[in-house]
């Protein structure tokens, strides 16, 4: 192998890109459709930065995430969360349990 290349871990970019279709999906839902009826909206966007930190953790570039990121802090700023409950959203947390990889 030579020094250009590199070994990619498919388990985490797969796992990456799986994180990513989901917060796409569930944010376009919330913007089209709105909550479900049983749904806690502070829940799922707890959830939707969840996939973002877990994004990141198995190895997508930030730099991929920013557009995500400013449009989570959009959704939850025009459903009237105070600027400091976004910061919050979008502060990764330390993991108590290690890193979030449940398949490895």
């Amino acid at each position: 192998m030579s020094q250009t290349e590199s070994v990619i871990d498919i388990k985490k970019t797969l796992k990456a890109r799986q994180l990513l279709e989901q917060f796409d999906m569930n944010l376009k839902r919330l913007k089209e459709t709105g909550l479900h009826q049983d749904e806690d909206e502070v829940d799922t966007l707890e959830m939707l930065s969840s996939c973002l930190e877990e994004a990141i953790e198995n190895g997508m570039d930030t730099s991929i995430l920013q557009s995500r990121a400013n449009a989570l802090a959009r959704y939850a700023l025009e459903r009237g969360y105070e600027q400091h409950e976004v910061e919050n959203l979008l502060t990764m947390r330390p993991n108590p349990n290690g890193k979030r990889l449940p398949n490895d």
